[in-house]
């Protein structure tokens, strides 16, 4: 069996789901976030929630251990300076040299790697801008005692979400940006592996392997109008979510050494990507009234030599078929209490407010 048939989607959903997410499955998820995160950083990064224990501790260790051995892991203090963050004069380089010396940042030296953020839920909001400012633009910009320096910084945030309360959360401003959102808090011991990269999809070698394949990757224009019709079907607004699903059907792509992103690539980046963000269930496929359904249909046309018969173009049909099994792998990965979290959710946002005033 190929590395492709291993991802094959599931069949259809058993009608009464089960309470919870298996944990090992959840497990698996986070281990392939990591190694496509890997495979490529311009997804953005992760949003791990969870609070200190053993399954935080061994997602880091999934993102540091299959992480390319040059490219770097830089955790983020807490209360980093914004020099130290963005970069500044090195004053004793200066008096040394006679001449501005600038010295690199965190961010800066992060490129081509990772960035560790604890404690995401409290990040300052300057913080946040200057993260996304760095996701989007690929680069930073720092301007000290009038001069202005401009640094490379593409790297991936893995964001540690630590809130105690539902409603502590990392702020959208940076979780939007990250492909993957992940809930390891409540993973029993059983089901975190002892030695996580021994279980790992991919070792650094193969991820390294894919890294070179993705620069070769095609990005089918039929790929990211699924992944639109899929958000809007789970009501995710935007478009970056979609942007990001496509993008990591093509580092699957990569990842499993095939030509270009298809069925199975596809619906696991909805999986993995869109579902986490889905505001509502899809809507039902529309069903014939009864009046239809007594309606015979009518009798098609004669043919003739002259009028051939229509067809539908090969393409429409592939374009469907993708759409379709897009939108059922986001489906199908959707939590079970899906609506009453957002109930509860909405509950909860004015009672917040009205509190807080």
């Amino acid at each position: 069996m190929s590395p492709r048939d291993e991802l094959a989607l599931p069949g259809p959903a058993a009608p009464d789901p089960p309470a919870g997410p298996d944990p090992e499955e959840v497990w698996a998820d986070a281990a392939l976030a990591a190694a496509l995160l890997a495979v490529d950083p311009g997804l953005g990064g992760a949003l791990l929630r969870a609070r200190p224990g053993p399954a935080r501790d061994a997602g880091c260790a999934l993102h540091a251990g299959l992480s390319p051995k040059a490219a770097p892991l830089r955790r983020l203090p807490a209360a980093i300076s914004e020099d130290r963050l963005l970069g500044g004069l090195d004053l004793a380089a200066t008096l040394s040299a006679r001449r501005p010396v600038w010295s690199p940042g965190l961010l800066a030296e992060a490129d081509g790697g990772a960035v560790v953020l604890p404690m995401a839920e409290r990040a300052a909001p300057g913080l946040i801008a200057q993260l996304g400012a760095a996701l989007d633009h690929g680069q930073i910009r720092a301007e000290r005692d009038g001069r202005a320096a401009v640094a490379p910084a593409r790297f991936a945030v893995v964001a540690l979400d630590e809130g105690a309360e539902p409603d502590e959360r990392a702020p959208a401003a940076l979780a939007d940006r990250l492909a993957f959102r992940l809930v390891l808090d409540g993973l029993p011991r059983a089901a975190i592996p002892a030695r996580p990269l021994d279980d790992a999809p991919a070792s650094a070698e193969e991820i390294a392997e894919a890294r070179e394949r993705l620069a070769d990757m095609p990005s089918p224009p039929e790929l990211a109008e699924a992944m639109v019709r899929a958000a809007e079907a789970l009501g995710v607004d935007g478009l970056r979510a979609p942007l990001l699903a496509s993008r990591c059907a093509r580092a699957a792509a990569a990842l499993l050494g095939a030509e270009a992103p298809g069925e199975i690539e596809a619906a696991l980046a909805a999986r993995l990507v869109l579902s986490p963000r889905a505001t509502r269930l899809p809507a039902p496929p529309p069903e014939e009234t009864a009046e239809q359904e007594q309606t015979p249909p009518p009798e098609p046309p004669q043919e003739t030599d002259d009028a051939p018969e229509a067809e539908t173009p090969p393409s429409e049909t592939r374009d469907a078929a993708l759409e379709d099994k897009v939108l059922e792998a986001a489906a199908a990965a959707l939590p079970p209490d899906l609506l009453a979290r957002l109930a509860a959710e909405a509950t909860r946002r004015p009672a917040a407010q009205s509190g807080a005033g």
